[in-house]
């Protein structure tokens, strides 16, 4: 279909003819098929020959902009997406026009077809290959059977870019997976390392809780207490926390083990903790060994 103005060549190229921009594009419906028109008999272009939707851009409009007027002219289609191809052509058409050739890949997500009987009579929706091999390779045909080609080329880059991001969104999320369930596993295994030596730990503060009030100053008892500190503090380093009740504080069921009552307990009353016989431990949130105590 011909647009409603032309340009005329000008820098002192020849203007005995029409300078005009053509356009065609390889419309893509739902299906990943491609549209081929017919031409209506009579059609001094050709007559029953295959043609693609498109035609010449006007004055006022991009080449896109032609693409989704066209499309809809000529096929009552809705364009949602235009590609340009690597095709540019300079063409003489047989009144002497000069033309530079432009081509594009369409898509829509309509497949319902209204043809203008006026310029096509017939359609039909095809693979890329079956539409290439219904245009002849030589002249104008040619061009049409390369925008075709160049759109099967688009095609497939597109799909195999888009598996190629599928491949590495999955890999990075294997990633994350796997370092999640490493971390997971690092802290589990810190986990068990901590439970196995708390016992040590515990004999360590049961040693000191029992030393002779004469020997607490012995530079033997110190050096205890200091490497029961090391301890502590290499706990610490690994995230682990202490939890530290003291005699007094409220009774938490959440960080504390009551292993023995001292007096009557009664219902309703806020239990106090009265001894506490092992500190316990955290890992963040965790409490992997609760505090043991007395309450009353």
């Amino acid at each position: 279909m011909t647009g409603k103005k032309t340009h005329e060549m000008t820098d002192g190229k020849p203007t005995d003819g029409i300078f005009r921009i053509t356009v065609k594009a390889a419309v893509i419906g739902p299906d990943g098929r491609v549209l081929v028109l017919t031409r209506a008999k009579g059609d001094r272009r050709g007559s029953g020959k295959r043609d693609l939707p498109g035609g010449h851009v006007d004055a006022d409009e991009t080449p896109e902009e032609t693409i989704v007027r066209e499309v809809r002219e000529e096929t009552g289609l809705a364009v949602r997406d235009i590609v340009p191809l690597p095709f540019f052509r300079h063409l003489t058409s047989d009144e002497g026009d000069a033309l530079q050739a432009l081509r594009f890949v369409a898509f829509t997500h309509d497949a319902g077809v209204k043809t203008d009987p006026a310029e096509h009579d017939g359609f039909e929706w095809m693979t890329l290959d079956e539409a290439a091999e219904t245009f002849e390779d030589k002249g104008y045909e040619a061009d049409k059977r390369r925008t075709v080609l160049l759109a099967k080329e688009h095609l497939e880059n597109r799909d195999a870019l888009s598996g190629w991001k599928r491949c590495l969104a999955d890999f990075e999320n294997y990633r994350k997976r796997r370092d999640a369930e490493g971390a997971e596993m690092g802290a589990y295994k810190v986990e068990r390392l901590v439970l196995d030596l708390i016992p040590v730990l515990d004999n360590f503060h049961a040693a000191a809780a029992h030393v002779p009030e004469e020997a607490k100053d012995s530079p033997w008892v110190t050096g205890i207490g200091y490497i029961a500190k090391q301890f502590e503090d290499v706990l610490s380093q690994n995230g682990v926390a202490l939890i530290e009740p003291k005699v007094g504080d409220d009774f938490d069921p959440s960080r504390h083990e009551a292993i023995g009552t001292d007096g009557e307990v009664r219902e309703g009353n806020v239990q106090k903790i009265t001894t506490v016989h092992r500190k316990g431990y955290m890992m963040g949130d965790k409490v992997i060994a609760a505090a043991k105590v007395s309450v009353a």
